[in-house]
């Protein structure tokens, strides 16, 4: 027999959750976590290199184990319950007792990275360091309410106002969401206030079908589907519009939210141009 290792050099942390139906891992986590971020179980597999077999025999032992409903699926795609998400946040508390940086974490998308990155780069002239999380409004919001972030930039409107007022959130900037029509078969791209422009298809009675789902910008606009891309984003990655395309431009804005009371967001704040910021509550 191989002679056991002493010592404990070897052990490296890991989450368990337990129930009384035996054990969540962080692996089975990961994947609820995938399919929330890509909003496609097909897409969710092939990013965590899995057959979409396996990931759903997976989900389901999760949805056995913890005793709820995590995933609904519709032909749009697959999104999480309220369980679902509340199972993510529980590990993300669980993340923030193991670690939490001292560093001024900020949370952000693709479409505010930019933003962000002038301001940090102003920051760190002054001697202050910052930790950069590039995500989706989802979890973003789920890394905030565990404490795990200072500062939230937010696509979507909707969720700036969802937050209290005492949260401090603030108008960034203005943009636009480009809607690229290009008949009923559309793709989503996980960036960008994506609500705003299937709301308004939903309002003006236009039907549609949810072809696929998209994290790269340059795949979406090289795709044959419609679609909605922010502005800023189109920008910021020198991308062109198809010329066969019908385009709507639709305002909205971007807001930061405060969620800690951290030493240095103020100092964020004054790194970013008067014109970048207007606080709102």
């Amino acid at each position: 027999m191989p002679k056991k290792k002493g010592g404990i050099g070897h052990l490296v942390p890991d989450i368990i959750l337990v129930s009384d139906r035996g054990q969540i891992t962080l692996r089975q986590l990961e994947i609820l976590r995938a399919v929330s971020q890509e909003r496609s179980q097909n897409m969710a597999a092939a990013r965590l290199n899995i057959s979409t077999a396996v990931l759903n025999k997976q989900l389901k032992d999760l949805e056995r184990k913890a005793n709820a409903h995590l995933v609904s699926s519709t032909k749009r795609g697959s999104q999480l319950t309220q369980e679902g998400k509340q199972l993510l946040r529980i590990l993300d508390a669980m993340c923030k007792r193991i670690t939490r940086a001292h560093e001024l974490t900020i949370g952000c998308t693709p479409v505010s990275q930019a933003i962000v990155e002038r301001a940090s780069s102003r920051l760190a002239q002054k001697g202050i360091r910052t930790r950069l999380v590039v995500s989706d409004d989802d979890t973003n919001i789920s890394m905030s309410a565990s404490g795990m972030t200072d500062i939230i930039f937010l696509d979507d409107p909707q969720f700036a106002y969802d937050f209290p007022k005492e949260n401090r959130v603030h108008e960034v900037t203005k943009d636009f969401l480009l809607h690229c029509e290009r008949g009923k078969n559309y793709a989503r791209l996980n960036s960008g206030p994506q609500r705003i422009g299937y709301e308004m298809l939903d309002q003006d009675g236009t039907e549609y079908y949810i072809r696929a789902n998209y994290s790269s910008p340059e795949e979406i606009v090289s795709s044959k589907f419609s679609f909605f891309i922010s502005k800023i984003l189109l920008t910021s990655r020198r991308l062109e519009l198809p010329s066969n395309a019908k385009l709507v431009r639709i305002p909205y804005a971007i807001y930061a939210v405060e969620t800690t009371e951290h030493a240095h967001i103020r100092d964020f704040f004054e790194c970013m141009s008067p014109a970048q910021f207007y606080p709102i509550g």
